[in-house]
């Protein structure tokens, strides 16, 4: 699985990682689109760009399988890079909001793997080892992230 876990700062690049997981009959199927579509999409030097709604289908499905939510984890850094004090203590709520779902989420993956009648019964298979890490990252990223905001907040308040 390729990891969202690093910053995307644009669609196009996550729309890139989407293609790589998804594949072609995931995207058509959730979308009704062509990976053709997506990957046009995906060129920056392409004057085509990806609906809303479907970026809003690729990140239900991505959570679906344990992917995450790429498109709007590059929302998020478009909006973050456009003002750096943009995080204050406001967005730390925030933050530790979506750490409490990424554990959810983490929690709910690692079940699913260690569910004797899951995946691979007793034995966690290689996809949920993979998903269990992604969700793992999620939640550290996110916590790296509230570190961040307080460090940011702590010096802002220190001028």
């Amino acid at each position: 699985m390729s990891g969202y876990s690093r910053k995307l700062i644009s669609l196009e690049g996550a729309l890139k990682e989407v293609i790589k997981d998804l594949k072609s009959e995931a995207l058509k199927d959730v979308t009704g689109k062509t990976e053709s579509h997506f990957r046009k999409c995906s060129d920056e030097n392409d004057t085509q760009d990806i609906h809303h709604i479907d970026s809003i289908k690729i990140d239900i499905e991505c959570l679906k399988r344990g992917l995450g939510s790429p498109m709007l984890t590059a929302h998020e850094d478009m909006l973050e890079a456009t003002n750096p004090e943009y995080k204050n203590l406001d967005n730390a709520s925030n933050t530790l909001i979506n750490i409490g779902a990424k554990i959810g989420r983490l929690m709910e993956t690692t079940q699913k793997a260690i569910n004797p009648e899951g995946e691979s019964g007793n034995r966690i298979s290689e996809t949920e080892k993979k998903h269990i890490s992604k969700a793992l990252n999620d939640v550290e990223d996110k916590i790296l992230e509230l570190k961040l905001i307080i460090e940011r907040a702590n010096k802002l308040s220190e001028k």
